[in-house]
């Protein structure tokens, strides 16, 4: 067996285990929203918390933060516009703008 086969190998396997991991994370986070009712914002935690640790088990730890950071954020700013009685329409601007940003960023700044 090669070096590229075996490292091939070992990387579907890591893939494999990651997933199992992200999918145990998610269905334990929905066994946490089912018992709380806190279904939304809840749920962008809960994929958050799935899709972050997934990908920081395959080794994309900054892949995995941003991602755990993005549906976070999310929720946050859920509850703060619950909270302050903030519009929604300014709200959602503000949340497009920032990802089309982000976007722009990740597409011209941060590329490999």
């Amino acid at each position: 067996m090669t070096t590229e086969e075996m490292q091939s190998k070992k990387d579907a396997e890591l893939k494999r285990r990651g997933d199992a991991f992200s999918g145990g994370i998610f269905l334990i986070s929905l066994g946490v929203l089912l018992f709380t009712g806190w279904w939304w914002p809840g749920i962008m935690v809960a994929i958050g918390l799935s899709s972050g640790a997934g990908l920081i088990f395959r080794g994309k730890i900054w892949e995995g933060i941003g991602s755990l950071v993005f549906f976070c954020g999310i929720a946050v700013a859920v509850e703060i516009v619950r909270a302050t009685d903030i519009d929604w329409t300014l709200m959602a601007a503000f949340i497009l703008i920032g990802v089309g940003v982000i976007t722009l960023i990740k597409a011209f700044v941060l590329r490999e």
